[in-house]
């Protein structure tokens, strides 16, 4: 008996990890309903499918005691990219936390982290005064950051961040 139980076990291991259950760093846990992380960074995102402005949407990630994503490596954008593709039947475009409504041009994180990789000089000469806020656009061809009216109705994407797990 203690052999088969054995066995069971070993082979549910082997199952877990065939699926990738081992991707998640051992190091951090994310809240349920959110996902990440798949490496050393302690994010965890969630993908909300209900449309609305960036405020409300901002409103509705501190609610849920986190905020707007932000993006710092290709790793983390390929995620969430990943994320909204998913659904794409409800809104192409998924709110992140980045603005420019307190300065023109001064983009900011709502996490306060700092602004550093995905903005060309020549992308943001392009921004119109009046499309403040970030979201992401996942239609192919289109993809990436695109600054749009505040106001748009856009699906979003809430981060938290991870709290410390085993080592």
């Amino acid at each position: 008996m203690g052999v088969v139980t054995v066995s069971v076990l070993a082979c549910l291991l082997l199952t877990l990890l065939g699926t990738g259950a081992s991707r998640h760093d051992p190091r951090y846990i994310c809240p349920s309903g959110y996902t990440g992380p798949d490496s050393a960074i302690p994010h965890c995102y969630r993908m909300v499918n209900k449309q609305m402005g960036w405020q409300q949407a901002l409103d509705y990630c501190k609610r849920d005691r986190g905020t707007l994503a932000a993006v710092h490596s290709v790793e983390e954008y390929q995620l969430l990219l990943s994320m909204v593709k998913q659904t794409q039947s409800i809104s192409a475009y998924a709110w992140v936390g980045l603005n420019d409504l307190d300065q023109e041009g001064n983009y900011v994180w709502t996490d306060g982290s700092s602004v550093n990789w995905f903005w060309s000089e020549s992308a943001k000469a392009q921004q119109w005064g009046e499309e403040d806020c970030v979201a992401l656009n996942s239609y192919a061809g289109a993809e990436g950051f695109d600054d749009i009216k505040c106001d748009s109705s856009c699906t979003f994407v809430c981060m938290r961040i991870a709290t410390g797990g085993v080592a």
